[in-house]
């Protein structure tokens, strides 16, 4: 069975620190201990900012995410990307519809597109903020397009509510990919408002399939009965090994979720608990790099109008010729960095007749862009030593902030 796949052996008390991006390392994350000026790496984890307390009833886990997307339908499915091939098919897409998505994004969106059988238009993003360029998607749409996947990038919340306004006139779904913005999300008003369905996982765990269930929000009524009748089918098939109900739709081969056991739901009650205690840690971390970066002539997000920006990772950007040598420089003084996304021309789902030509804001940041960590591993005294690192490999010790 499909949630068997989600053991207490399989589940870890302490946040995973693999993350969602390409090449990532294991670099100093606590201060607590010294030796000779410089950090020691224990294999404790650090303790959040508040006690996490065990909950006694069963499917508290699902309740702490309904209070956090405040008040929308909650489905689990055992991965990320188990559960945007869910959404996708439960917005009906089918072999053959075309499904526009940003040309920066995780390349799991795409996977799963051309698992359902459909067809990925990529699109360029927004040159300040790199979310998906909502003109475009309006010009890419045609008589096959059934579905548009927007990416909240960077910890920050997509402003759309037009955009789904005019997709839904058209029948056209629109499901919100929430993987790199949980936090952020928490912080917005009502999210998932405007949208069908949005995907989304506890942050560092999109590239993770079948240890911390990943969910499905939604607000529509007709959604939320569509899964909650695809999970009870597979159940009742897998105690039955046989359904028979001719007028009752089949259930498509899915991954989701009914329930938790007591004890994987107190696990992801307890991973649940942590990423929400970072907040604070976070936004402190955040509002320093925005400081300490801008005299540096570095590419930086825009701060946001609305939702406060509570990224999982800092993305930077540099000249693409100086990003080996600066990955290289933080990797040795043992920085959890990373590189943020594959170079557009790398990626294989750019077909012969694609180049990242076609989205030139997308593959500018692509080609020199590195993310920078935060969370509670990270410490003060080590953020100032990463900035200076910053300064001395890009050769940039003043100057002004330069936005995208």
């Amino acid at each position: 069975m499909m949630k068997e796949n989600l053991s207490k052996d399989n589940w870890s008390l302490a946040p995973r620190l693999e993350g969602m991006h390409d090449q990532q390392e294991q670099g100093p994350q606590n201060e607590g201990q010294q030796d000779e000026g410089k950090t020691i790496v224990t294999d404790e984890p650090s303790s959040p900012t508040a006690p996490i307390a065990p909950l006694a009833s069963h499917e508290n886990s699902r309740a702490m995410l309904h209070a956090h997307f405040q008040g929308a339908h909650v489905h689990y499915c055992t991965g990320w990307s188990s559960a945007l091939y869910t959404a996708l098919l439960a917005c009906d897409v089918a072999p053959g519809d075309e499904v526009i998505i940003p040309a920066l994004a995780p390349a799991g969106i795409v996977h799963a597109v051309l698992l359902a059988k459909a067809r990925p238009i990529l699109v360029d993003v927004n040159a300040d903020d790199l979310l998906i360029d909502q003109g475009a998607v309006l010009a890419a749409i045609t008589e096959r397009t059934r579905c548009v996947v927007l990416c909240h990038l960077y910890g920050q919340v997509s402003q759309h509510e037009a955009l789904y306004a005019h997709l839904a006139a058209d029948a056209i779904a629109l499901i919100e990919d929430g993987s790199d913005a949980f936090l952020s999300l928490g912080s917005c008003d009502l999210p998932a408002s405007h949208c069908d369905m949005l995907v989304g996982c506890l942050p560092d765990w999109r590239d993770v399939e079948g240890e911390l269930p990943a969910f499905i929000i939604t607000r529509n009524q007709a959604h939320h009965a569509r899964m909650s009748y695809w999970t009870a089918q597979h159940d009742i098939a897998e105690r039955l090994l046989c359904l028979e109900s001719p007028e009752a739709e089949e259930a498509p081969y899915v991954d989701l979720v009914g329930a938790l056991s007591d004890d994987q739901d107190w696990h992801f009650q307890n991973n649940i608990s942590y990423s929400l205690n970072t907040r604070a840690a976070i936004s402190k971390q955040v509002s320093f790099y925005d400081e300490a970066l801008a005299s540096l002539g570095l590419r930086q997000l825009p701060k946001p109008e609305k939702c406060e920006r509570l990224l999982q990772r800092y993305p930077v950007c540099v000249e693409p010729f100086k990003r080996d040598s600066l990955f290289d420089d933080l990797f040795q003084q043992g920085f959890k960095i990373c590189r943020t996304y594959r170079n557009l021309a790398q990626l294989k789902f750019f077909f012969s007749e694609k180049s990242a030509a076609n989205f030139p804001n997308a593959a500018s940041w692509s080609a020199g862009a590195i993310s920078l960590p935060t969370g509670h591993y990270l410490s003060l005294r080590e953020q100032k030593r990463l900035t200076a690192t910053l300064a001395g490999s890009t050769g940039s010790k003043s100057g002004h902030a330069s936005k995208l």
